[in-house]
């Protein structure tokens, strides 16, 4: 499926807390306490309770540091649709973690338990 869907539920990840963050070479898993995972494959940024960019899914490209475990332990306070291009999870400590359907070839996001593939 290309683009995030207008209709995409993503309540069952609210409350849920940040337990795991997995880095790949081409992918980042976050994995969440009770339920659910996001696999990004796309391109994603981080932003600080400022809105201001704090890390980026180029800095694994760059080898620069990412800043993603300021939100491990985090709980989703909410998320937010920007279809059809992205998704935001916006976490407890107010930073918010935006990915991006950003292949049209590819799958970008993975949202599990639900088999969601974007």
């Amino acid at each position: 499926m290309y683009g995030v869907s207008p209709d995409l539920d993503l309540s069952f990840l609210h409350g849920a807390q940040l337990i795991q963050i997995c880095l790949g070479q081409h992918q980042v898993q976050l994995h969440f306490h009770p339920i659910g995972s996001v696999s990004v494959e796309g391109k994603w940024i981080l932003y600080d309770a400022d809105r201001c960019p704090i890390s980026e899914s180029s800095d694994l490209a760059n080898w620069r540091p990412i800043q993603l475990h300021r939100v491990l332990g985090q709980h989703i306070q909410n998320t937010r649709l920007s279809p059809p291009d992205s998704l935001t999870l916006s976490f407890d400590n107010g930073e918010e973690l935006q990915v991006f359907d950003s292949c049209r070839d590819h799958e970008s996001i993975q949202i599990e338990p639900c088999g969601i593939v974007i």
